[in-house]
């Protein structure tokens, strides 16, 4: 199953994998999915209630940090850095372009200043 998603410049499509198709998400249960507006608005409901959630679990959890879906997305990329090959990386994002993907990653990959600051601490 696949369905639109608006994106700032252009419309494009991605896959819905099988453990996030409805029922798990009852929001998106008998939606038209070729209905761009209609999905990107149960997208975002979806996405507000999930981190409610998420919040409620890290509550729970005595988590005192801020968990959300944005977050989750910057831990990804981090965790990442330079281990998954760029272009994988640009369709995981759903980037269009590879450049954008780049600078994205860009914020998350310290080697070459972690490498030179080893090299000036350590002598």
């Amino acid at each position: 199953m696949s369905f639109p998603q608006k994106k700032p410049v252009r419309y494009s499509t991605f896959t819905v994998m099988g453990a996030l198709r409805p029922p798990c998400f009852p929001q998106f249960k008998g939606g038209n999915f070729n209905d761009t507006e209609e999905v990107s608005k149960r997208t975002q409901s979806t996405t507000r209630n999930l981190n409610r959630r998420l919040k409620i679990v890290s509550k729970r959890l005595g988590i005192r940090k801020n968990i959300s879906m944005h977050i989750a997305r910057h831990s990804f990329a981090n965790i990442s850095g330079d281990k998954i090959p760029i272009q994988m990386l640009q369709k995981l994002y759903r980037h269009s372009s590879v450049t954008t993907t780049i600078r994205y990653q860009a914020n998350f990959i310290h080697n070459d200043a972690d490498d030179a600051l080893d090299t000036v601490v350590n002598f």
